[in-house]
């Protein structure tokens, strides 16, 4: 699959999730906020994922960039996971 294609079906499944979630969740909380930054960071392509780390290690320093980083990384494999048993 092409990268770009494949870039597309993680933001999809990453956005679906979100999308399922936000009918349960406390919308205002802290805690939402942070899940969905890190959905956001995570439907980004590479370039784009490290455009937007970078200006957040700027802004908010290197520690909130790294975990935000790691927790994308987290999602995206999630969302990967997901795609490869999922029948076409």
């Amino acid at each position: 699959m092409l990268p770009d294609r494949l870039n597309a079906r993680i933001a999809e499944t990453i956005s679906h999730k979100i999308d399922e979630e936000r009918a349960s969740a406390d919308t205002v909380s802290p805690a939402w906020r942070s899940q969905c930054e890190v959905a956001h960071v995570a439907m980004l392509c590479d370039p784009e994922r490290r455009v937007f780390l970078s200006r957040i290690a700027e802004v908010r320093g290197n520690a909130v960039a790294d975990s935000l980083e790691q927790s994308a990384g987290e999602l995206r494999t999630s969302a990967i996971f997901f795609l490869a048993r999922k029948p076409s």
